[in-house]
């Protein structure tokens, strides 16, 4: 099943909107995609923007934060051949803690 495009995230502070504006205007880092590691919602984005499979690689922002607890980083579709970039994504995780010695 193929579905629709998937709307942006909205940022829900000044924090997050800042690291999505940053992450929109600055280089960023190739995380899966292309031939060799193709997306499993190539497909997907295929029939939504076009292109072809191998078009479509998936990026994060080369910045994370540290808020409310939270790492925050920014995640999206790239086509490498338009550079049409889409479905922004306000990853949020908790940070790993090392177990204490005992």
């Amino acid at each position: 099943m193929i579905r629709g495009a998937l709307p942006d995230d909205i940022p829900t502070n000044l924090q997050e909107q800042i690291l999505l504006q940053d992450a929109k205007a600055q280089p960023a880092i190739m995380i899966q995609g292309g031939s060799r590691r193709p997306l499993g919602d190539a497909p997907r984005l295929v029939a939504h923007y076009g292109g072809q499979a191998e078009d479509w690689y998936k990026m994060a922002s080369n910045q994370t934060a540290i808020i409310e607890g939270y790492v925050v980083e920014i995640h999206w579709y790239r086509s490498a051949r338009t550079l049409q970039n889409v479905e922004y994504k306000i990853k949020r995780t908790h940070p790993k803690i090392a177990p204490k010695n005992q």
